[in-house]
């Protein structure tokens, strides 16, 4: 599966908008898959991490919420005081988002953790948005919605969204102990178990490793491996994404960053790098229980950002609520009008 989406930037997910581990999701491939959202390794690892790791989300707010009660209870809860839940339910692609942006130290002069997190509703059915070509259809074009042409390229190559992506060879995954594809008998995308194999209790998972790379703002280039994971109950969708570590012994592979300059001539010269300690990021979409066809979106990324890539600037952050905003009313309007 080819998630189009994933190319256009630090946007909410699922829906493309998968905010998406910075600009290092957006070259991720994974499947969709059926099996509950607490068997997904990738998400317990970004909210539950080892003690040691300057990575760690809070849990999905709707993870647990079934009744509308208690959605409603919660939504209102995070709305308030900016929006009263009929604006957020309000079936209009101008509808409100919830956004939140921080920073902190952990415990480093060096680096800060960038954290973002957006909630919104959508209209739409729960389907739509696990049907490969829809999303396809619909995420492959909207970068930059309501901008064509060179408007279009250009505002692309200013938030650096050109990139490489490649899919890891037996050896690399065996040298940083995880099985290969043709040990579990597959040629697709890795999976420890072949993409969409149903066990006893009807459920099945989709996983992939990646090595990628990308440049943010033509000033600095980072790469590595993302793993990520999708899984599904009746209710729910949960993609999770993270920076992998476990690749740090292997150099053409391990996380890290070059800092680049603008030489005369024009060209980009490398003139610092170091190692990276990562980012990572989920989505989650929730079935609205007093009605099937809202769905309730929630995605929250965080990476990792030293000094020396913009020299303590609020760069990445600024850019974020433009690109967020523009990409929740595309996914609002294509899946208005998917229902029609």
């Amino acid at each position: 599966m080819n998630w189009g989406f994933m190319r256009q930037g630090p946007v909410v997910a699922g829906i493309s908008l998968a905010l998406a581990c910075l600009w290092l999701a957006p070259f991720v491939s994974a499947q969709v898959a059926q099996s509950p959202a607490e068997a997904n390794p990738v998400y317990l690892k970004l909210t539950d991490p080892a003690e040691d790791s300057p990575l760690r989300l809070s849990p999905s707010r709707f993870a647990s919420l079934r009744s509308a009660e208690d959605q409603v209870q919660e939504l209102t809860s995070l709305a308030a005081p900016r929006y009263r839940l009929e604006e957020l339910l309000r079936p209009s692609a101008v509808a409100p988002y919830l956004l939140d942006i921080d920073r902190e130290s952990p415990g480093s002069a060096t680096s800060s953790l960038r954290r973002a997190r957006v909630v919104f509703a959508l209209h739409g059915e729960l389907d739509t948005l696990s049907d490969e070509r829809f999303l396809e259809r619909l995420l492959g074009d909207s970068a930059v919605p309501g901008e064509t042409g060179a408007e279009k390229t250009n505002q692309a190559e200013d938030a650096g969204q050109g990139g490489a992506t490649r899919a890891l060879t037996d050896a690399e995954l065996g040298a940083a102990g995880i099985a290969s594809r043709s040990a579990v008998g597959t040629d697709a995308e890795f999976s420890p178990k072949p993409p969409g194999d149903v066990d006893e209790r009807g459920e099945s998972h989709g996983e992939s490793y990646r090595w990628v790379q990308a440049e943010l703002f033509s000033r600095v280039r980072i790469s590595g491996v993302v793993h990520s994971y999708w899984t599904r109950d009746g209710d729910s969708i949960l993609w999770a994404v993270r920076t992998d570590e476990r690749f740090s012994s292997q150099p053409d592979l391990k996380l890290s960053w070059e800092r680049m300059e603008r030489q005369a001539a024009g060209d980009l010269k490398v003139v610092e790098r170091g190692d990276w300690a990562g980012g990572g990021a989920y989505l989650r979409i929730s079935r609205w229980a007093d009605d099937p066809k809202v769905l309730i979106c929630e995605a929250e990324l965080a990476w990792v950002e030293p000094r020396a890539w913009f020299g303590g600037s609020n760069l990445i952050a600024s850019k974020l609520p433009p690109a967020i905003q523009s990409q929740v009313r595309e996914i609002r309007r294509a899946a208005l009008r998917r229902t029609e």
